[in-house]
């Protein structure tokens, strides 16, 4: 298949990304790590096609399936790009037969390697709905061609069409059925429609605020419109309307709105687009995102404001509000979006587990809206600067182009020297705040894809800002020194520590696998010798910072010797059904110290 091709369906296009998604997690999870993988064609091609330029890669699943495909490079850590359809042979076939995702994933799982834990049996229908959501995505792109997932940071966050690129079930939604009765619901980010957010009125004395920096009172107008609120005994909070529908059936709750205690309100509130987390919305002009809970599995996780985030979030953002006072020249790139307050409501009756339900399922976080700070046309969520167009072309190239006025190459994509010189602006954002925040300061941040928002000035890296308290630790070495002071539930306390291997393991994944490798592959379309370049640049920005750390960095002495990466298995995780702290990682080899067997430069068909 070519890479550009405007004709074929969003059925088709949603297949191609699905499968990729699939083979970027088996490449890297199973076939690199358990060293499964070749590049060459097999012994018996029947049923493969004839002509076909680029590498052949092959694949031992298990003893009874191999798997087949054309890519574009010889990646050692399992990024490139994929030129054919894959294709799978069981140990009896008489041929190769091409495989669409759902046949992918069925064959995958009927000759597992090894079959000794419980598996999840609704992994085949969770590939098979995120790949009906991609398709329902690029058709509904396609109704409103005018849509620029890069114009601004709004659309960015609707611009994700085939979301996290080495995931199985990247654009998995588990909505309760109801939800879907009209086909794509509209609190869907890419959508790009507003929605009213939902409303119930509560007593005041079961409301209890928590906030550094901001006023009570000031919390409560940013989370409702308390106009609703009918006297000044009751307070009025948001939901997001799919969380409000399952709170409504859920029988506490039903109860205290059949006596009146809790008012329904309906879709009163605050009119608001969602994000690409699906449940923090961002409200045009308004100081704050609002970020509720949402108790539908997206992907690995059910979105919900557990009780004790709540507790940690105003933990963490009282730590980089001092961290901001230190001027740490490490830090000099970094921008941080302030957690400053949560609100949630529970009843003065009831056990203290069915207070902790109400408190997960009224919850809020305040989450700034830095759109404030900086014009919205300055601020690209990352995960969508890197990612495809719905014709699974790399947008961040044209954003490049566009940046450099007065370009006198001929190609539709930018020079060479232009790319590279936009990416070391890059890195110099990114490397040196993560770093410096775990080297220096114990502090983990998980600058994965989605948590990064690129500040520019007209298409040129300016800051990185990080977001999403929730995701932070402490090392246990370092970091717990910062929380000198405070008064913690031990379960508050716990949720916030890693050990710094759980912390190394966390950033270098998010960092060089989920972030860098995906910037690296989209930068390098159809020049796949590139990416070398690309990796050394990497290295080189990576010695600058160790430079000037000033304090030891065993973990980046190892990488920059030619250690190995860690990669979190997304795939095994769902595999199992297991929650994704149960997160496991695997190794793979370092990209800058790669023994050069062969030549990088492919013809591309």
């Amino acid at each position: 298949m070519s890479y550009a091709q405007d004709h074929r369906s969003a059925s088709d296009i949603s297949q191609c990304a699905s499968v990729h998604a699939l083979l970027n997690c088996i490449i890297k999870e199973v076939a690199i790590p358990e060293r499964t993988l070749a590049f060459q064609w097999p012994s018996h091609r029947r049923g493969l096609p004839e002509e076909l330029s680029g590498i052949p890669l092959q694949i031992k699943w298990s003893t009874s399936l191999d798997l087949w495909v054309m890519v574009d490079r010889q990646s050692t850590i399992g990024s490139q790009y994929y030129l054919s359809d894959v294709y799978l042979k069981a140990k009896d076939d008489p041929e190769w037969t091409a495989a669409d995702a759902e046949t992918l994933i069925s064959g995958l799982l009927k000759h597992l390697p090894s079959a000794d834990t419980a598996i999840n049996q609704e992994l085949a229908q969770q590939v098979r709905q995120s790949r009906q959501v991609m398709a329902e995505i690029v058709t509904h792109a396609a109704e409103l061609p005018n849509r620029q997932p890069l114009a601004d940071y709004p659309s960015s966050e609707q611009g994700l069409w085939f979301g996290h690129p080495n995931h199985p079930t990247p654009k998995a939604r588990q909505w309760p059925d109801e939800c879907l009765a009209d086909g794509t619901p509209s609190y869907a980010p890419e959508c790009g429609i507003a929605t009213s957010l939902y409303q119930f009125s509560f007593p005041a004395d079961g409301l209890r605020v928590q906030a550094n920096r901001v006023e009570e009172e000031d919390v409560l107008s940013y989370v409702a419109d308390q106009a609703a609120a009918e006297s000044d005994e009751r307070v009025v909070l948001s939901m997001h309307p799919v969380q409000a529908a399952m709170f409504k059936k859920a029988p506490a709750a039903r109860e205290l709105l059949q006596r009146n205690v809790i008012r329904d309100l309906g879709q009163s509130g605050f009119s608001a687009v969602p994000t690409a987390s699906m449940r923090t919305w961002y409200i045009e002009g308004h100081p704050w995102f609002i970020k509720g809970s949402l108790n539908v599995r997206i992907t690995n996780c059910v979105r919900k404001n557990a009780w004790y985030e709540l507790e940690s979030t105003l933990v963490i953002d009282r730590i980089m509000h001092q961290l901001g006072r230190l001027e740490d020249p490490s830090l000099a790139t970094l921008l941080v979006a302030e957690e400053p307050a949560t609100v949630h409501w529970t009843p003065n009756e009831g056990s203290e587990e069915q207070q902790r339900w109400f408190r997960e399922q009224t919850g809020i976080i305040l989450r700034e809206n830095f759109c404030r700070r900086f014009s919205p046309q300055d601020c690209l969520l990352t995960g969508t600067l890197f990612a495809r167009d719905t014709t699974l072309v790399p947008m961040v190239l044209s954003f490049i182009s566009q940046g450099y006025e007065g370009s006198r190459s001929t190609s539709t994509l930018p020079e060479q020297n232009q790319v590279r010189a936009w990416f070391q602006a890059y890195l110099r954002t990114l490397l040196a705040p993560v770093l410096g925040l775990f080297f220096r300061h114990g502090i983990v941040m998980e600058p994965h894809l989605q948590n990064c928002v690129l500040i520019h000035e007209a298409g040129t890296p300016q800051k990185m800002l990080l977001r999403d308290f929730e995701g932070v630790k402490l090392t246990r070495d370092k970091g717990t020194a910062w929380l000198a002071g405070e008064v913690l539930h031990p379960r508050v306390e716990a949720s916030m520590i890693y050990s710094r291997e759980q912390g190394w393991n966390r950033i270098a994944y998010c960092l060089f696998v989920n972030h860098i490798a995906e910037a690296i592959l989209a930068l390098s379309w159809q020049r796949p010798a590139l990416a070398d370049a690309l990796w050394q640049d990497t290295s080189t920005e990576l010695q600058r910072v160790r430079n000037k750390l000033e304090v030891a960095a065993p973990e980046l002495d190892a990488l920059l010797q030619g250690g190995a990466l860690p990669c979190k298995t997304n795939f095994k995780l769902r595999l199992m059904a297991q929650a994704d702290r149960q997160a496991h990682y695997v190794s793979l080899p370092n990209p800058w110290h790669v023994p050069r067997v062969m030549g990088r430069e492919v013809a591309y068909g």
